[in-house]
Order: structure tokens, then sequence, then C-alpha cells
């Protein structure tokens, strides 16, 4: 791996269900290695508050454990030294060698970080995934992510106020879910022109990820990107909502 590889990653952030899964899907079908929420685990270690080694022990246990987190990271396979070169060979152990190596990580709440990421590694490009607050809301209150729909609100408005708090200061590429769903290609050109990277298919732009159901506990992807879309009426109203988040909804275009 050369220099760029290790100090340039790909962090994709964004508030809980508004899209961060599919960039990341998006870039995985096309050779880049975008790892899913590993942050959780990998943090600490960027601080020297453990070794790598020890952290990728600690993931592997917790893959170990949790039936989620193996359907995400079925691959994993510890071997060698690779950690203790850094996160980036870690990375690249685990999930094998590509032709195009390029890695990053996955995290909702990088948004509250992206400072700190950028202290650590200056190059990183820094994805920013927003989607209409109150889809998020419903999407959060389907998956039991929020205690009830204030508590919902409240981690959407923190995400944009974080957002917002480095927007005009950070280069970074904005995404709206909506624009992501109805014009695939061309926001994947955007995707793909920012990162420096070539994509060759953009298949999961065309669908998202959505929440559980009655049927089946896990994600799944629906054939009908649109189905969650101004869904939150079964849910709520939009008299419901917060006086601030309809201020912050009206300032990025929903009506």
């Amino acid at each position: 791996m050369g220099d760029d590889s290790k100090f340039s990653p790909i962090i994709v952030c964004g508030c809980k269900r508004s899209g961060t899964t599919a960039l990341v899907r998006i870039l995985n079908e096309n050779g880049i290695t975008i790892s899913n929420e590993w942050a959780l685990f990998a943090w600490s270690a960027w601080k020297n508050e453990y070794s790598l080694s020890d952290w990728l022990h600690d993931k592997h246990m917790q893959v170990e454990a949790n039936e989620w987190l193996q359907h995400w990271n079925h691959r994993m396979n510890l071997k060698g030294n690779e950690a203790e070169r850094g996160f980036p060979a870690a990375l690249h152990s685990i999930y094998g060698s590509k032709p195009r190596w390029r890695w990053g990580d996955k995290w909702s709440d990088y948004v509250f970080h992206v400072k700190e990421i950028k202290e650590h590694f200056p190059n990183a490009k820094i994805i920013y995934i927003y989607r209409d607050g109150r889809d998020v809301v419903a999407s959060m209150l389907r998956k039991g992510m929020a205690d009830d729909l204030n508590h919902g609100f409240e981690q959407w408005v923190n995400a944009i106020e974080a957002w917002k708090s480095w927007e005009t200061e950070v280069d970074h590429l904005a995404i709206k879910q909506e624009d992501l769903l109805q014009y695939p290609a061309e926001v994947s050109a955007y995707i793909a022109h920012y990162c420096g990277i070539r994509l060759t298919g953009t298949d999961h732009a065309r669908h998202v990820l959505l929440g559980s159901d009655d049927v089946s506990k896990h994600d799944y992807v629906s054939e009908n990107r649109f189905a969650h879309t101004r869904s939150y009426g079964a849910l709520f109203s939009d008299d419901d909502v917060p006086t601030h988040a309809r201020s912050l909804l009206t300032s990025l275009g929903y009506a």
C-alpha cells in the first residue's frame, strides 16, 4: 500500500437511518474497502488507548457473540501481525487484497468528530449524507432506535447541527439521500469524482436500506427505493414535529 492509501481514507457519516450503509454498499461493490461501524472499536485505538492488535481481538470477540455483527463482518479472519502496521493494513488483512486499494470507515457519529479525523488523516475524504428528518425519525421508531418522537428528532437535530458546525470549514461532499435515490448514476458520479475513484456499477444506489418489518428483524434492501420516503404519516403528523426540527427541515429544502 502506498502512503496515499494510508492517509486518505473515505469517511462516511450522517445521522442514523439516513443512508450511510447504502453508500458503503455502493463503494464496496466497486472494489473499495469501507468497514461498517468498526469505529466503535477503532476510535480508542486511534487515540492510542490500546494497540490495534487488542482492538482486532476485541472486535473478533464482539463478532463471535453478536449475530448482527456476524452478518456484516462474516469475512473476518485474524492473521499475522498486520495490525501492528496500522489500521489500513489491518483492514486489508481482513477484507483481502483488492485491485484498487482504498480504505475507509462508516460510522454515523463521525459527524461529531470530523475535525479530529482530519487531524489524524488530513487528506481524508468526508462524505456526509442527510435525509428528511421526519423519515429518519419514523425509521428510528420502527427500528426501536428512539424512545419516542422527541428523542428521535433530538438525534436528527444534533447530527444536522454538528454537520453545520464544520460545513464551511472542512472539505467534504454532502449528499441528500433523496437525490441518491432519484438520480443514482449522477450522484454516484459526484462521489467518484470527489473521492478520486472510478465506479463501474451503481446498482445499490437504486436501493435503500429499510428497517425491519413484522416478518423479519433483519434489515433488507427494497426493490422500491422510495418505499419509506414520506411514509412517516402512519406514525405522526407534521404538526407533531418540534419547532426547531421544523425550522431545520425548511432550511434543508424539505417542505
